[in-house]
């Protein structure tokens, strides 16, 4: 049997070592720690006019990210309004490519759900930046600089016009 002396180095080791376990112990009880996803998205649904979401025009990235408090982690995420602006738009489309004003390929393309929202935890590779576009009933508009992040809302219906509808 070892002998822990008081005072000593190992002793108040020891002691952070259970007051730790004692507060994690009390965090899971209590139902305070976010979802753990071990610092990296995992792979899940991407948004379809069928589905529906939640807190449309919010900073999706807010929750929705590497062990973020969401339980899915999105890489691109956002909401689209109808032409004025105002009402979440359902059935558009965002397509995201490597040229600016619909030149070069579809990095990826998402369908905005029922609440006007796009999301997906697909992996996409951004490099110097990619071009989004929204397309609804046969229109287009065009974002002329560049993204490097999935981000939509932490700008759009902040510092700058909501993402809408042609």
């Amino acid at each position: 049997m070892a002998v822990i002396l008081p005072g000593s180095r190992f002793a108040y080791l020891v002691g952070m070592v259970h007051r730790t376990v004692q507060y994690m112990l009390f965090l899971l009880a209590f139902g305070c720690i976010p979802a753990c996803k071990h610092g990296k998205c995992e792979s899940g649904p991407v948004s379809t006019v069928q589905g529906s979401s939640h807190n449309a025009g919010e900073n999706c990235m807010r929750c929705h990210l590497p062990d973020g408090e969401g339980e899915i982690c999105w890489k691109v995420a956002g909401t689209i309004y109808d032409s004025a602006g105002q009402q979440p738009m359902s059935g558009a489309e965002v397509r995201l490519f490597t040229g600016s004003l619909g030149t070069g390929t579809v990095r990826l393309s998402i369908p905005s759900d029922a609440s006007g929202n796009i999301h997906t935890s697909e992996e996409v590779v951004f490099g110097n930046g990619l071009f989004p576009a929204v397309i609804h009933g046969g229109d287009t508009v065009f974002m002329t600089e560049a993204v490097t992040d999935g981000a939509c809302n932490r700008c759009h219906g902040r510092t700058t016009d909501r993402v809408s509808i042609p």
